[in-house]
Parts: C-alpha cells; structure tokens; sequence
C-alpha cells in the first residue's frame, strides 16, 4: 500500500530564484559570446549558410533527447507501477530539464519524486529508480566512448593537429574510473556495504547526521530498487540499449551541423568518437545550470580537428539545439505539469 504523497515541491518558484536563473543564463551565454568575440565574423558566416530546412533537423534532432529519455522513464518506472503512462515519463524528462537550469540541479530529483508519487510510487522507490536511469546514462556515456576508441583511437591520435589529445585522453579515463565506481555503487553488494561504513564514519554532530540520514535513506532505496531492476536483465539490456541510442542521436547533431556548413572533412564516426569524448571529458568539469562544462570540453575536443572559428560555429548549433531550446520547451511542459499537480492536490476539508 502506498503511503500518503509527500508535500508539493515549491513548485510556484519565487520571482527572486526565478529571475536569478535567467540572468546567470543570460550572462553565461553573454560570456561565451565575449570569449567568441575575435571569431564572430567567421561563425555568423558560417550560421547564415545553413538553410531553414538544416536547422529545422537539427533542432528537431536535439528534442530526440529529452523524447528518448522519456520512454527511458516510462520503461523503468512501469517495472513498479504497470501501465506506467509514457506522458508521464516525458513530464519527468522535461522536469529535469527544467530543474537542472532554474534551481541549478538541487530542485530536480525532489519535483520528480513528487510527480513519480502521484502515479501510485512512493519517493524513496521512486528516486531510486531515477537514480539508476542516470547510472545506466554514465554506463552508457562510458561504454559507447570506449567502443569508439576502440575503432579510431588511432586516427584520433594521428590527426591531432594541437596534441591536445595526449593530454585530454588520460582526464577521460579518471572520470571513465569515477564512473565505474557510481556503477558499482549500484551494483555491487560489497560495495555498497563499504559505503554504508563511511556514511558511519561522519562526524557525530546534529548536522552531520541529519545529512547521513537522508544520505542512507537514499542509499537504502537505490540498494532496494537496484536490486529489483538488476534481476530483470531484458529490461536492463533495453534501457541499456535506448541509452545508447539516445547518445548516438545526439552525437549526430555535430556531423550535421559540420557538414551543413562545409567546416571540415570528417566521417560520420570520427565526429561520433569526438562527441563521445566530449561527453565523457564534460563529466569532470564544474558546470552551473547545465552550462560550463560541455562548452569548454566541446571546445577542447573540436578545436584540434575544426580549428576555433569553426568549433565554435558548431558549438553554438550544438548547444541551441541540446540546451536552449529544450529548456524553452520544458518551461511550456513545466506550467502543463504544475497545473496538474495543483489538480491533484488533496482538498482541505470543511
């Protein structure tokens, strides 16, 4: 039986928070403009030579993401509650996409945990299970860059014009660790008895163990859910699966994005190994709202290869279509689900 739904997030942000997320967007984006500012000749020139038709597909391909983790979602989360609806799991997509910009990431797993409760999941079960979505994600991220390096860790090396990849190479590989070590948290039954015992290691103050409380209070769930998830190996290999999809799908906008505006020779595969990297080399570096980290690992990675007016061109097509437009579209999604979490609120009575 499903315990009572938790209180609703403060989902009516206040103006103070909301305007706050708005401009640190507006400046960050002001900033990499500035840091653009030698090269905006070349990539307004380079911009104005994709047709409507282009960016049409390459905006679309950058909604495949948040579609894709959608139907993630729903095929999880159906694991515990059957018929799952798949509405939902895109609601949850667009929540996160929504909470990683306007509350800086803190607010996400909390809203989502609430909308996962009012489909008959409590908060614990249901944050767990989100939790294992973004492992099976760093899974992915970790395993699809590898097979890639596998086929052109040669070429990448040898067409190297900076030698930057001598040095970038061995940061993907610590945070290629760091993600395994998430991995076995959620996998391996030793493992996450040896992090109960440092959760006990805390200091003995009233801070402290409040935070070691909601630390094993969600540890315990993940431990639970990963347990439950982990025996139905079909599912695991089709989450599995649709996560890799949804990263190939996504490594595909910076191939359109070079080919439509003629800025390099490069096959389909070396920009999916260039993209992957990325990726992987974008989970070591600071970010605020979502933006930072992949910027700077776009840069580091493409420049070598595009040269800097031509990397930058295709990060800005990258990052609207990844970035801007689908936090556009989860602020549309986000009035939709507040609207009927305000619905679904128990009436006071008399």
């Amino acid at each position: 039986m499903s315990s009572p739904h938790p209180a609703q997030p403060d989902s009516k942000l206040s103006l103070r928070r909301g305007l706050l997320s708005v401009l640190t967007l507006v400046a960050l984006t002001g900033l990499m403009f500035y840091i653009f500012k030698d090269h905006l000749s070349e990539i307004s020139a380079a911009l104005h030579s994709l047709t409507i038709g282009q960016t049409a597909l390459l905006l679309l391909l950058g909604l495949t993401y948040p579609l894709m983790e959608g139907i993630i979602n729903q095929r999880v989360l159906s694991s515990r509650v059957p018929n799952y609806p798949f509405l939902r799991g895109l609601d949850l997509s667009f929540l996160g996409a929504f909470g990683n910009v306007v509350t800086f990431g803190a607010g996400t797993m909390p809203m989502q945990g609430y909308d996962i409760s009012l489909n008959g999941l409590d908060v614990g079960p249901g944050i767990g299970l989100m939790t294992l979505e973004y492992v099976f994600h760093k899974g992915a991220v970790l395993l699809y860059a590898a097979v890639l390096l596998l086929f052109y860790g040669r070429w990448l090396l040898d067409a190297d014009s900076a030698g930057l990849m001598r040095y970038l190479l061995p940061a993907c590989l610590v945070v290629a660790v760091i993600i395994l070590a998430l991995v076995l948290v959620c996998t391996s039954r030793t493992i996450q008895k040896l992090a109960y015992r440092l959760l006990g290691l805390l200091p003995r103050t009233d801070k402290w163990q409040a935070r070691r409380q909601s630390w094993t209070a969600q540890l315990d769930g993940l431990c639970t859910e990963s347990r439950r998830l982990l025996q139905n190996r079909f599912l695991c290999l089709q989450v599995f699966a649709l996560q890799v999809c949804k990263l190939a799908l996504m490594y595909t906008i910076p191939w359109f994005s070079i080919r439509f505006m003629g800025l390099a020779p490069l096959t389909f595969g070396q920009v999916q190994t260039l993209a992957a990297l990325m990726m992987l080399l974008s989970n070591a570096l600071p970010n605020l709202g979502g933006m930072g980290s992949i910027e700077t690992a776009f840069y580091l990675i493409f420049t070598g290869f595009l040269g800097e007016s031509a990397a930058m061109s295709a990060l800005v097509v990258y990052r609207a279509a990844t970035y801007y437009l689908p936090f556009v579209v989860s602020c549309v999604g986000f009035f939709f689900i507040q609207r009927r979490w305000t619905r679904a609120r128990p009436k006071k009575s008399g």
